[in-house]
């Protein structure tokens, strides 16, 4: 089975990226913030959020892409399923991956205990 990043992994709607702004729970990083709310849908669900302040188009891209690249590796394969919201912040160093998937990890092992 592929492990792929698809449709139903996104959030898409306004309405659930609200939602969790005004409900979810906080994560903070140095360099980005987690937002995350319990969902009862069968797999997690993931959002970023990139201001213009991070950089041109290509560097928001680039910031998605390394998110959701470490997300899919991460994620939830059994209940209880969270939707998550990311928010980069201006200065985060994209080079090394490292200090983001030690965060990552951090945080879900907040989420076990």
């Amino acid at each position: 089975m592929r492990n792929l990043f698809g449709r139903k992994d996104k959030l898409k709607k306004k309405s659930e990226i609200d939602q969790i702004l005004k409900k979810g729970r906080k994560f903070d990083c140095l360099t980005f913030k987690i937002l995350y709310a319990r969902n009862n849908e069968k797999n997690d669900r993931l959002g970023i959020l990139v201001s213009k302040k991070i950089g041109n188009a290509v560097i928001r891209n680039k910031t998605k892409r390394i998110f959701r690249e470490i997300f899919r590796k991460i994620r939830n394969k059994y209940p209880p399923f969270f939707d998550v919201l990311i928010q980069p912040r201006p200065g985060i160093d994209l080079k090394s991956n490292e200090e983001v998937e030690k965060c990552f990890e951090k945080w879900k092992n907040i989420l076990k205990n």
